[in-house]
């Protein structure tokens, strides 16, 4: 057994916020007449082994959401419904076949039999509810019942920018509070047991949703900016809010979020922003949200312009460097993250594994019962109630 599977299997970890694999749909979407019968089992073959490597033991999965990179037929809204619905489609295809491996979660016994069975848990969830909108004029919460029927189980409201159920952190000018849409959907949620994501989701309407939402809250991926001042950062004020919900705050590694204004950002840089939301919050509030980048995209940005998943031929593609703007590369939806040859901090979060972090969480003096509530307890304990 390797060192880094010893220090895994001490912990349960959960990533707090990942794009569902793109290959992984797209090797299934290759192989559906087999996978449907059961023939072969995709997720085995793509995706278990990268989960594994990670140490991961749930993952909260984005199935779509309202960035474009996410949407695999189409970029217009009432497409980005059916491209969820596909993808949530493609995992109980896989679990109706017989794949063993993990679970779609639907309730907080899955969870618990999912890690007590050595299985990956998996918590279906929306990057942003533009998937949920319906033709111009006409909103309807069936669009939300349909996917949570499906299995989806986490809503993200917003991208950075707008959605017709509110104002992304790249609308702050328009002070803008949820929508009556917006408002329709949190309370659904909460009666339906899906878990609410503030990431990305503007100050004015993050406070209108915690008048709203009687649950804890979750950020799946931010950091904080009173750390380093980023668009996508959240303030002291949000942090503790989110703490006093009984919700979660969990770090992002994106280089831009962390300390934008160096080229490469470090572990040292990241646990700047895990000892001051510790700090804020208290350690049963804090986790880790890497926000890993799924697709395969071209290394060099300045050769190819595009949202061309896995690159020309003449181009060589990695995680790294997720896809932003076709038209303007190192934006995304209005808010500047800069390009770099790695969008995530060096060292230990490379896209590997955990046990890095776990690691240097020791050796800030972090205990191991610190590091455990970090790693994946404060995030389980967050789903159990929810989706109780």
């Amino acid at each position: 057994m390797s060192n880094h599977q010893k220090i895994i299997n001490d912990y349960v970890v959960v990533d707090g916020h990942q794009e569902i694999l793109d290959e992984y749909v797209y090797e299934f979407l290759k192989n559906e007449e087999k996978a449907v019968l059961g023939e072969i089992h995709v997720f085995d073959k793509i995706y278990k082994p990268i989960l594994e490597k990670q140490g991961v033991n749930l993952v909260n999965m984005s199935v779509g959401g309202d960035h474009v990179a996410q949407v695999m037929y189409s970029a217009t809204d009432t497409l980005r419904f059916w491209d969820a619905h596909k993808k949530l489609d493609i995992l109980n295809c896989e679990l109706e076949g017989g794949c063993k491996s993990f679970i779609l979660c639907r309730n907080a016994s899955d969870i618990d039999y999912a890690l007590q069975n050595n299985k990956i848990a998996v918590l279906a969830t929306l990057s942003g509810g533009r998937p949920l909108e319906g033709k111009p004029n006409l909103n309807l919460l069936s669009s939300l019942r349909s996917l949570y029927r499906m299995g989806l189980r986490g809503l993200q409201l917003t991208g950075n920018s707008r959605n017709r159920l509110g104002d992304g952190v790249a609308q702050t000018r328009t002070k803008g509070k949820l929508t009556g849409f917006g408002k329709k959907i949190v309370k659904e949620a909460d009666r339906l047991g899906i878990v609410l994501d503030t990431a990305q989701l503007s100050d004015y309407g993050f406070f209108d949703l915690i008048e709203e939402t009687k649950n804890p809250v979750i950020d799946s991926h931010s950091c904080a900016k009173a750390v380093y001042n980023h668009p996508r950062n959240i303030s002291d004020e949000r942090i503790k809010t989110i703490a006093q919900s009984g919700g979660v705050i969990a770090v992002s590694f994106w280089s831009a979020l962390v300390a934008g204004d160096k080229e490469a950002p470090d572990a040292e840089d990241l646990f700047r922003h895990i000892d001051h939301i510790v700090e804020i919050a208290g350690i049963n509030h804090v986790a880790l949200g890497p926000d890993y980048s799924a697709y395969k995209t071209p290394k060099d940005r300045k050769i190819v312009k595009g949202f061309a998943n896995l690159g020309p031929d003449y181009c060589g593609t990695d995680r790294l460097t997720p896809v932003q703007s076709e038209k303007y590369p190192g934006w995304i939806d209005g808010i500047w993250y800069g390009i770099r040859k790695n969008d995530f901090i060096e060292g230990p979060s490379c896209h590997e594994s955990f046990s890095g972090i776990i690691k240097e969480l020791l050796n800030h003096g972090y205990t191991e019962n610190d590091c455990k509530k970090i790693l994946g307890n404060n995030f389980i304990r967050v789903y159990k109630e929810i989706l109780k």
